[in-house]
Formats: C-alpha cells, structure tokens, sequence
C-alpha cells in the first residue's frame, strides 16, 4: 500500500475528528490529486474483488511513451479507513447484507437508499459526494457472491472509470471558475468564431484562423506552465447530411487538415485509439493519439471529439491536448477537457 507523508500526518492531527464526526457533515478538505483513488474494504473478505479492482482502474492513460496510469489505485483495510478518507475520490467494497465493517458502513451511509444495480447484475451501486471530506467523490460497491463480484469487476470498469473522471473534471472545474474567468476571451469566442466556450481565468486565445476558401477554421484556447489548452476546429458542409460521421478514414483526414493551422502532425508511429463518448448529452466519436508540432519539435497527447451541428452546417472537431516532458500528462488532458466539456456550437 502507498501512503503519502502529507495524508499520514493530516488523518494522525485530525484522527479524533474523523474518527467522531458520525455522519455529521465533513469540515474537512480532500487531499491529493483527482487521480487519487482509496479502496476501504474488508481485506479479510475482498481481497481478490479490490486487487481486480485497482487492477481494471490502472488502464494506461494512452499519453505517449512513458506508461502513466489513469488512476492511481491504493487498498485499505476498513481498520484504516481514517488513511483513506480523506483522497480525492473513494470506493467502498462490500457485501449488500454482510456483517463485516465495510458493509455496514455502506448500509449506514446509505441510510436504506436502494442501490442501482449494474450491467452485470452482481454488482450495486450508489455514488454520494462529500461523505468523509469536501470535495470527494465516493463510490459504494456491494454484492452478495464474493465470486461472481469479483468476474464482474473487468466488465464494469469502464463505467467506473467514466463515473470518476466525470466527477474529477466537475470539481477541476469548479475550482478553476473559483479563480475566475477571462471574460474577454469568452467575448471573442462569441464575436469571431460563433462559438461559445466557459474560459477560466488563466487561460487565454492564443489564435483564430480560417484558410483562405473560409470552410475551415480554427480557434485555440491556451494556458502555460506547463502547456494544455483547447482547440476548436471546424468544417463547414454545403450537405451536413451527406456526410458520414462513421467514416473513421475520413474524420482522421479531416483531422490531419486541421492540424495545418497549428504547423502540426500526427505521430501514426504511436497509434490511434477510437472511441465512442457522450458528448453534449449524445454519443460522438473520439480519436486518441500523438501530435507534434513540426516547427518546434514538441509533441504530446490529444483527443479530438467530433459533432457535426446541421443548424450553422459545421463540423466541430474538439481537441484538447497537452505538452509536459518528463511529467504527468493525464491531469492536464482532465483539466483541459473539463475546459472543452463547456463548448456550445452557436454563439
């Protein structure tokens, strides 16, 4: 188990704290950063279900060579739960009816609210903020065969991942709009490329292009030290009808003509990764991979998101990206896509 120096200390001040608050409401602060994730279980009990666990939420985050998880996974027994309450974000593992620390500490907190089941029907869930500390994400995991919630760990990890980045770019999102706003630069997303975007202060437009034809376009969303920011890319379509958003071939070359406006190529040596994400409450299709920038020979991580809006004949390609040597890149491309999760395609 990995205990960080700065947690240790914190939950050993303020252990009378936690250990008597009840369920009185947290006064307390999360700690650490939005990859952070506690597992607090009965090791006795889950010892396979939360190692299978923290296994499936390690994925590679897909950001170049250097492998960076997206998550980082610790496991506590529920004997140390004062260690693991107070990180970002928290999964509760137990039984719906057991007898043993972790269950009924999912019963209490609960407080009888019946749990959604999930696709596999061997695992039940409920998502609650705040529970322990400000600003947390908590996940409550049951079943009623030790087994059958272990083999359905891999299937529902996906959703999990999905439930903790969506909260993760809520609360970086909060606290960046904390620190403000560049209302100017949300004034010229309006004004000259009709589009609208929420721009935390920060950040700033570091240009608007359209190629000479006036079909395509362009607008970047910057902040530095280090670099992540958001692109909005755009084609606009005589028939929006004719074309097919399905065509992974031709979105990818779409992509590539975008990237002109920033002297950019994509790095085919590393791959590309498609996905299918909701978006603006629709599904829309993703492509992951590599950039480099031709003239200054750096490079990192993207993602570009595509929508096509009929009503003003656009195509939207929505790329947020980043560029950190030697560090993380993931918290980066999570802040700059709660950035880009803001977009609206009319101004």
């Amino acid at each position: 188990m990995r205990l960080r120096v700065s947690r240790v200390l914190l939950a050993a001040v303020l252990a009378l704290g936690l250990g008597g608050c009840g369920d009185s409401s947290p006064v307390l602060n999360a700690v650490g950063s939005y990859s952070d994730v506690a597992i607090l279980t009965d090791l006795d009990l889950f010892n396979p279900v939360a190692f299978q666990l923290k296994q499936a939420l390690e994925v590679d985050a897909n950001t170049g060579i250097r492998r960076e998880p997206m998550l980082r996974v610790d496991i506590f027994d529920f004997d140390a739960k004062d260690d693991a309450r107070l990180y970002k974000n928290v999964i509760v593992i137990g039984y719906l009816k057991g007898k043993d620390g972790a269950s009924r500490e999912i019963r209490r907190r609960l407080g009888g609210t019946q749990m959604k089941v999930m696709e596999s029907r061997h695992l039940f869930f409920a998502a609650r903020e705040d529970v322990y500390a400000n600003n947390q994400n908590v996940l409550f995991l049951a079943g009623s065969d030790r087994s059958f919630m272990q083999s359905a760990i891999n299937q529902e990890a996906p959703a999990l991942r999905g439930q903790i980045e969506e909260m993760n770019r809520e609360r970086v999102m909060e606290y960046m709009l904390g620190l403000g706003r560049n209302a100017e630069a949300e004034r010229s997303l309006r004004e000259n490329a009709g589009i609208r975007m929420t721009v935390p202060e920060g950040y700033r437009i570091n240009g608007i292009k359209q190629n000479a034809e006036g079909d395509l376009g362009m607008v970047e969303v910057l902040h530095e030290n280090p670099t992540r920011g958001v692109v909005v890319f755009w084609k606009t379509l005589e028939d929006p009808e004719a074309f097919d958003m399905e065509d992974p071939e031709a979105l990818l070359a779409l992509r590539r003509r975008w990237g002109t406006f920033l002297d950019e190529a994509l790095q085919d040596l590393y791959g590309y990764t498609w996905s299918t994400e909701m978006f603006r409450g629709e599904p829309r299709p993703q492509l992951a991979g590599m950039y480099e920038v031709l003239s200054a020979q750096v490079g990192g991580p993207f993602r570009t998101l595509f929508l096509l809006d009929e009503p003003s004949r656009r195509l939207f390609g929505i790329n947020w990206f980043t560029y950190n040597p030697q560090g993380d890149k993931h918290p980066y491309l999570r802040e700059a896509r709660a950035v880009a999760g803001t977009f609206v395609p009319r101004s």
